[in-house]
This record gives structure tokens, C-alpha cells and sequence, in this order.
């Protein structure tokens, strides 16, 4: 039996707006509570942007934040892992000297906001701040006093994979990974999705039979290989697909809302 429901954002839960629909997910909690099931949410966003999207629901659910660094159960984080400030610094020098990078097209996202270059293009910074919160520009980024768990950066989708196999290939304490059709992330090589799970199956002394795993892209790989079941839209990677147990509808359909509300009928 399913005790543990996890799904990624971005090209899964939301749709294509970025949205899901607030009295579906009520209705499926209420029902995941009677079964004892615990729902988690697993994003590559940080933990003030999801707290912010659920705000509704804060108390009902739990976060693994940053593709894994961060997981939060109630008001307790109960695992976080973060870079120091010589390897971010260094994560951005990388990222300027790479044949792939578009200028200063990267944010850093903390504990306490995200942080862009003063030299980052204002589009960029329009279209990062749709998923982080209190973007702040910066002159440089040794200053800085925040806990830093992820870079993200953006190519373009002829660009994104190359892009990618660069950093991993300069940086061996990182793992870039693909999160969307133009943008990696960059986390601790030792840390993903996979590393949040497990959290959670520690905490509620589960097996990871009984998890079950909604995810579209490559920061979802360990994830769903991990998970007892592996669930995938339509309009997931091909790479995602090949590892899935079932191919369900596309995010904008809601296909995965509608997924969960039959795992409870």
C-alpha cells in the first residue's frame, strides 16, 4: 500500500501557468489524512517559493525543497545541504567562463532569498523571479551571508545539455542536471530528489515500496528510480519515460491531481 506520495512541480503537478487547482488538492488531503498517506511536495524551487504556493496547505504536507538539500516536515527542517562560499563563488566563475553561458544568466537561491549578478539581464531576472523568492541584485557574490543550496542557470535548449556535461565535468564536488527544456540546476554531487525521500521514509519508517513518485525531468531521475512506483506525464523526457512504470496525461491536463484522487476513491 502507497503511504507516501512525492511529486515534482514545474511539468507535472502545475500546469503549463505554472497553477493547479486549489479545492482538487483540498479535497485529495483530506482523503490522503483518512488513509494515512503523506503527500510531498518535490521541486527544484526553493523552500520560500513552495511555502508561498501552499501557503493553504503548509501544515498538511511536506517539502523537499532544492531538488533535495531542504526537507521540511511542520516547522522542523530536518535535512539541508548547502555549498560554502568558496564553492559558489566558484560555481560562478565556471559559469562565466563557459562557451554556453549567456552572460550572467544564474541565480543563487538561499535560505533567506536568491541572489542575481547587477549585471544580469533584466529579462532574466524578470523571468527567474516567477520562481524565487526576494530576488535581490548583487555587485558580487562573496558577500554574501545566506546559506546557498543551489545555483540554477539558463542556456537555450539547442545549448542546455552541453551546457550541463561542462559544469559536471569542471566541477567534480557538483552535480548539473537538467530541470526544464533550457535550465540546469546545480547542486552537491551526494544530494537530489532521491536524498529527500529517503529522509522521509527514515522519519516515517517506510520502505521505499510503499512511495510513490510523480516527475518529468531529469532532477526527477533518482527520484523516481528510487520510488516503489514511478508515475510520468505525457510530456516527460523520453529518459524519464524509459525508468516510469505507467505514462499517464499531460500536466496540462492535471493529470497527476487526477492520479492521486484515484489512488483514494
Amino acid at each position: 500500500m502507497i503511504k507516501l506520495v512525492a511529486t515534482d512541480m514545474d511539468g507535472t503537478f502545475l500546469d503549463g501557468r505554472g497553477n493547479f487547482d486549489v479545492s482538487r488538492l483540498g479535497a485529495v488531503l483530506d482523503k490522503f489524512d483518512k488513509a494515512g498517506i503523506v503527500f510531498a511536495v518535490a521541486s527544484g524551487r526553493s523552500l520560500l517559493a513552495l511555502e508561498k504556493m501552499f501557503q493553504d496547505f503548509s501544515e498538511r504536507l511536506v517539502f523537499i525543497a532544492e531538488n533535495g538539500n531542504v526537507v521540511k516536515l511542520g516547522n522542523d527542517v530536518v535535512f539541508e545541504a548547502s555549498f560554502t562560499a568558496p564553492q559558489y563563488t566558484e560555481i560562478a566563475q565556471i559559469l562565466l567562463e563557459s562557451p554556453y553561458m549567456n552572460g550572467y544568466d544564474f541565480l543563487l537561491s538561499g535560505e533567506n532569498g536568491a541572489y542575481v549578478h547587477e549585471k544580469a539581464d533584466s529579462s532574466y531576472v524578470e523571468f527567474i523571479s516567477q520562481y524565487y523568492e526576494n530576488v535581490q541584485s548583487v555587485p558580487d557574490f562573496s558577500g554574501l551571508t545566506d546559506k546557498i543550496f543551489k545555483v540554477t542557470a539558463n542556456f537555450t535548449e539547442e545549448t542546455v545539455r552541453q551546457g550541463e556535461s561542462w559544469v559536471n565535468q569542471a566541477l567534480p564536488y557538483v552535480q548539473a542536471v537538467t530541470t526544464g527544456f533550457k535550465s540546469i540546476d546545480i547542486i552537491l554531487r551526494v544530494v537530489n530528489k532521491r536524498t529527500g525521500l529517503e529522509q522521509l521514509c527514515l522519519q516515517y519508517n517506510l520502505d521505499q515500496t510503499e512511495v510513490l513518485a510523480f516527475g518529468d525531468n531529469l532532477n526527477d531521475y533518482e527520484m523516481l528510480d528510487f520510488a516503489g512506483v514511478a508515475i510520468v506525464p505525457e510530456n516527460a523526457r523520453d529518459e524519464i519515460k524509459a525508468i516510469s512504470d505507467k505514462v499517464i496525461g499531460s500536466h496540462e491536463e492535471e493529470a497527476v491531481i487526477a492520479y492521486m484522487e484515484g489512488l483514494v476513491d
